[in-house]
């Protein structure tokens, strides 16, 4: 990518995108995150001070404040520190104090001209004034170096690190686990560098330990040269000779003093937490109020005194920071500490990822109050529990910058919502006018216009719905490519909008249907039909016939128009010229009384009969003109309708023979060409009532009996007498060919195939088509029982465990239909 194409592609992020960006960014890099804001916390661990109660007494260390003209003549001549050797014999040998002293820069303890010169004068025969004067000089410089080298004594130098300062002992935690690079990334060494100035590299058995620059309340305990190696601060060095005094560590137990990265310091059985840069924060040195009572005294009353505090710190007059290193050995001998621990940096992280993510994805679901109080609210807890939590728990957790990201993003969200918003305003006005216009072009039937008009909308509820009602509109005019191509287009814009995938499904199923045929295919599958002679007549009764629309077994059907409620119907015939000469009255009596049956059923889900007629050499029946296709059409299995509709036509088929059996009508020859489907607007309707009747317990005039073998029961087959459960077995016969492509039952021939569903015991449902859900089997097999009292006890119990199925089973399609 070029410069160009990068800054292109920068400037077109908008304010919600950079806001996702940089808080990613600060989720990344949270440890230099948290040192810019180091000062942003400092008012609040100030304020989390005030949690802490203020020591009581005297804080029993001693201060003892020297001329800094006497001590820095003590630091150029070794040999005039008499004073300072009897200041320190003092403390030693008239208490049991742990003594710090403090030096701008470092004691010159090496042999030179001038000890060679007094060591002469001291050893000659003479004994005179030189002579005594020269060994005072040597005892005074002997009695120093004496206690200077005490285990009681720690010297620190503001020197800094010196060449012969032992690293402290290192070990291994949790953090040492982790890749040298990514532990220094997040947990960033302080480091140090090793002092230049050579002119006061101390002599070997003195330790001049540093003293690193802080911040008033922070001290840098442990500070790292390298990688690997860990050098320690004055007051580590001075609180294990404290320790070692005590009892409480040995310079012979190595576990007596060491430091871990994750844990701190260790002082014999204490541990003082710090964080894994070796920092800590001390609250005795933040306010006035928190600052103990120190036992300050001069260099003479420090040579007068009989009894010391259990700690001495011994400083120039002018050292500004002795009074809190005091307060700071203070905190850390009365656990008054804050440290911020090694898991901080998962916790800043993980608020800058969260914060970020809520606020890009709920800041603009939510109104400014609203998102302004619940910001506020959050902000204000985070501060409090990093003060609760620094002051009860000794946790430091620095929040400031996160809350100040966080409300800077809250009000950069808050601008692009109200400029979203803006435009928002804008394209719904823009989409309104195109959904308008859209209804009027479909108003007018020019439905090719249409896409035009919404591909320039946006995707939102209210286009994708037209969307819906013109792929609808192509499918009502059966032109089922052009609603295949709609609802694609749909799809592309809402990939769950609604049904749209089992639209698009269910029409590409009926572009692959065979077409009508005039003509049925005479076999086992077919009901049983006698050649009629084609009709010749234009007219039935007040009916224009129009067109043939396909052949049964009882004879032709038309689509008939009644001139008189202008209106399209089917005409179904029945030819008398098929029965014998002595049934043609019985046959007619029947006819009528059936019809007249059958046109006393309303229901949805039925087709209506209108009106019955006869003619010279037929009877005929004026009912609904159904649109869409037969079941039939949707048997094949590179053909099937999905499993969810198969449920839902099944279900209503089953309320509609409920309605007939309760009105004493038995269709008796249910199968998928009796069943008439249009996928949109959906529609179902079972066709042939009534005309089923009329061959109760009746033969042809070649003697077989009439109906569809394939999907007769067994009481059928046997010529007994039927009931409702004799739809119910044809219509699970009806439901396992539409969910598999198959026959439950199949024979060469009629005889073969009857003894198949009398006798035989059919594959199961999920078998033949593995995905099918559970509940297809216990459907089909209970349909499918030889025995009729097995079945269920009626169509409406069918459809009731139907319904129950597709809200477990079939749930999101329900939905997405309009069904739930």
């Amino acid at each position: 990518m070029s410069a160009n194409k990068l800054i292109t592609f920068l400037a077109s992020l908008s304010l919600r995108a950079w806001v996702l960006i940089i808080g990613l960014m600060l989720a990344l890099i949270p440890a230099s995150f948290i040192s810019w804001t180091s000062k942003l916390n400092s008012p609040l661990f100030v304020a989390s001070s005030y949690l802490i109660e203020a020591p009581k007494g005297g804080a029993n260390i001693g201060l003892i404040k020297i001329p800094d003209a006497e001590l820095r003549a003590w630091q150029q001549d070794i040999h005039s520190a008499g004073k300072l050797g009897a200041l320190l014999s003092n403390i030693l040998h008239s208490s049991d104090a742990t003594v710090g002293l403090l030096l701008p820069g470092a004691f010159d303890l090496q042999q030179g001209v001038a000890d060679t010169l007094l060591n002469d004068i001291a050893k000659s025969s003479s004994k005179g004034k030189s002579a005594e004067q020269a060994k005072e000089l040597l005892r005074r410089k002997q009695l120093l170096l004496d206690t200077l080298r005490s285990k009681r004594v720690v010297v620190g130098s503001h020197l800094g690190l010196r060449s012969s300062q032992e690293p402290v002992a290192m070990q291994a935690g949790a953090l040492e686990r982790l890749a040298t690079p990514l532990r220094n990334w997040f947990w960033p060494p302080s480091a140090i560098k090793e002092s230049a100035d050579e002119m006061y590299f101390p002599q070997p058995g003195l330790a001049h330990y540093p003293l690193f620059n802080a911040e008033k309340s922070e001290r840098q305990l442990i500070a790292f040269l390298g990688e690997e190696l860990s050098y320690g601060e004055f007051l580590a060095y001075y609180l294990f000779a404290a320790a070692k005094l005590a009892g409480e560590a040995s310079d012979n137990n190595p576990w007596s003093f060491y430091w871990q990265r994750d844990k701190g310091l260790a002082l014999g059985d204490k541990i003082i937490a710090t964080s894994p840069q070796g920092r800590l924060l001390t609250y005795n040195t933040v306010t006035e109020r928190l600052t103990p009572l120190f036992n300050s005294m001069s260099l003479e009353e420090g040579l007068a005194r009989g009894a010391f505090p259990d700690y001495v710190l011994i400083a120039g007059e002018s050292a500004a920071d002795l009074q809190d290193l005091a307060s700071a050995s203070y905190s850390m001998l009365n656990g008054k500490l804050a440290y911020q621990p090694w898991w901080f940096v998962c916790v800043s992280t993980a608020i800058f990822l969260s914060g970020s993510l809520l606020l890009v994805f709920l800041s603009p679901r939510v109104s400014l109050v609203t998102g302004l109080l619940s910001v506020s609210i959050i902000l204000m807890l985070m501060l409090i529990s990093q003060m609760v939590l620094a002051a009860n728990k000794g946790w430091w957790l620095p929040m400031a910058g996160h809350c100040i990201w966080i409300f800077l993003s809250f009000v950069l969200m808050r601008m692009w919502c109200s400029h979203s918003e803006r435009n928002a305003r804008l394209q719904l006005r823009a989409d309104e006018a195109g959904v308008y216009m859209a209804a009027e072009l479909m108003a007018q039937g020019q439905l090719e216009e249409v896409p035009v008009v919404l591909d320039c909308c946006s995707s939102n509820k209210m286009v994708l719905q037209k969307y819906y009602d013109l792929g609808t509109a192509y499918a009502g005019k059966k032109q089922y490519a052009k609603a295949i191509e709609t609802f694609t287009q749909l799809q592309a814009k809402s990939k769950s909008f609604r049904d749209t995938e089992q639209k698009i499904q269910t029409f590409q199923n009926m572009l692959a249907a065979p077409p009508k045929t005039l003509h049925d295919v005479v076999d086992v599958a077919s009901t049983v039909v006698i050649n009629p002679r084609d009709m010749q007549q234009k007219v039935l009764g007040r009916y224009e016939i129009l067109q043939e629309l396909g052949r049964g077994a009882m004879g032709i059907v038309y689509l008939g128009f009644d001139p008189k409620i202008a209106r399209q119907v089917a005409i179904k015939t029945l030819k008398f010229n098929q029965f014998q000469p002595d049934q043609i009255e019985e046959l007619k009596l029947r006819f009528f009384r059936e019809a007249e049956a059958a046109g006393r059923l309303n229901h949805p889900h039925i087709v209506s009969v209108y009106d019955v007629g006869e003619e010279t050499d037929l009877a005929f029946i004026a009912m609904d003109y159904v649109e869409g296709r037969p079941l039939s059409s949707f048997v094949k299995q590179n053909n099937l309708l999905p499993p969810f509709e198969v449920y839902r036509l099944i279900a209503d088929v089953a309320e509609a023979l409920q309605y007939a059996h309760g009105n004493n009508i038995v269709h008796r020859d249910i199968k998928p060409g009796n069943i008439m489907y249009n996928p949109s607007p959906y529609q179902v309707k079972v066709t042939d009532f009534g005309i089923a009747r009329l061959v109760d317990d009746s033969k042809t005039s070649t003697g077989e009996i009439l109906g569809s073998p394939l999907y007769m029961s067994p009481e059928q087959l046997k010529g007994k007498k039927v009931n409702h459960s004799a739809d119910i077995f044809s219509l699970g016969v009806t439901f396992y060919q539409l969910l598999t492509g198959k026959l439950p039952f199949a024979g060469d021939n009629l005889a073969s195939l009857t003894y198949e569903i009398i006798h035989g015991r059919h594959r199961g449902v999920r078998t033949v088509r593995k995905e099918l859900p559970a509940s297809a089997s216990r459907i089909t097999n209970q349909c499918l029982q030889k025995d009729a009292t097995d079945r269920y006890d009626s169509a409406a119990e069918l459809a009731m465990v139907l319904k129950k199925t597709i809200k477990r089973d079939f749930a999101s399609e329900a939905r997405k239909a309009g069904y739930l």
